[in-house]
């Protein structure tokens, strides 16, 4: 999915729902570190963008958002 794609996408319905599922699934708690909230959402794979599984997405901290890709 090319970045302008993508960017539509996270603005979308479809995935603004998919964004509270994980949150709430996680209790709103960063998976990664356990010690901040969540409030991001990290796919752990970009191979099925727009039809993510649910086991493809994780809830975590800006923090740990930023550490995952390198920033």
């Amino acid at each position: 999915m090319k970045k302008r794609a993508y960017s539509r996408y996270r603005k979308s319905w479809r995935w603004q729902n998919k964004r509270r599922t994980i949150l709430k699934r996680a209790g709103y708690k960063c998976r990664k570190c356990g010690r901040r909230a969540a409030t991001q959402v990290h796919h752990e794979t970009y191979k099925r963008i727009g039809r993510e599984r649910l086991s493809d997405l994780t809830a975590v901290c800006s923090g740990c958002h930023k550490r995952i890709h390198g920033k």
